[in-house]
């Protein structure tokens, strides 16, 4: 039996938050929950830098939710894909591509969401993604809860340059090795305080910060954004 669930969403308060784990606690999930709530709204790339960063921590057999969802409701299908070590739940928008890619994606399903009943047209997080993982969770196979493998899906890959992460701090991870002329350091105070800097962050990634400062509101940065200079 699978026993960690992690969800990974945009919705930042607690509000819809509460749902999810009542619908979750109700199937009768007696394993473990992993949240993350704190991606900017809308945003599928911070996104799926969030489940790719997650999952490396997680053991294999973890089920990986992410409603990242500006589509609900419309044209794009809900997925469920299995990886060489996980599972994955969620909208077919890019959110999981770069983590499943990386893992080697084995198998993928297209969730039938009739088969859940009436469901929310804004709310297939609650109604169809965290039940899908439940019923994982509990070994349930896809195709026993009316999904269709299908071959391919939404490919996000993210670009030389481009901002997938800003912290709470202001502190910007971005894509590639390109340094912009900065400092490269070990750690901000390397620098003086209110100074630009580039250091090799806990994620692997490049991060632009400023010493006892925002690199966000320094260089005036977005999601998603390409940085072309400095």
């Amino acid at each position: 039996m699978n026993n960690i669930i992690t969800i990974t969403t945009d919705f930042g308060d607690q509000f819809a938050t509460s749902q999810l784990k009542a619908v979750i606690y109700s199937l009768n999930f007696t394993g473990q929950l992993i949240e993350n709530h704190d991606i900017a709204p809308f945003s599928v790339i911070e996104g799926a830098y969030g489940i790719w960063q997650l999952s490396k921590y997680c053991p294999t057999d973890t089920i990986h939710v992410g409603i990242v969802d500006p589509g609900v409701g419309g044209t794009r299908a809900g997925i469920i894909i299995k990886t060489k070590n996980f599972w994955f739940v969620g909208p077919d928008n890019g959110l999981f591509w770069e983590t499943a890619n990386r893992d080697r994606i084995k198998n993928i399903w297209q969730i039938d969401e009739s088969y859940f009943g009436q469901i929310s047209n804004t709310f297939h997080g609650r109604d169809v993604f965290v039940k899908s993982a439940v019923f994982l969770a509990q070994g349930l196979l896809p195709e026993s809860f009316g999904c269709t493998e299908i071959s391919k899906i939404e490919q996000l890959e993210f670009k030389p340059n481009q901002v997938v992460h800003i912290d709470h701090y202001g502190n910007i991870k971005y894509w590639g090795n390109n340094a912009f002329d900065l400092p490269v350091v070990n750690t901000f105070s390397d620098v003086e305080p209110n100074q630009p800097l580039i250091l090799n962050g806990s994620s692997d990634l490049l991060e632009l910060a400023v010493n006892l400062g925002s690199a966000k509101d320094k260089f005036g940065l977005q999601l998603g954004q390409i940085i072309k200079s400095l």
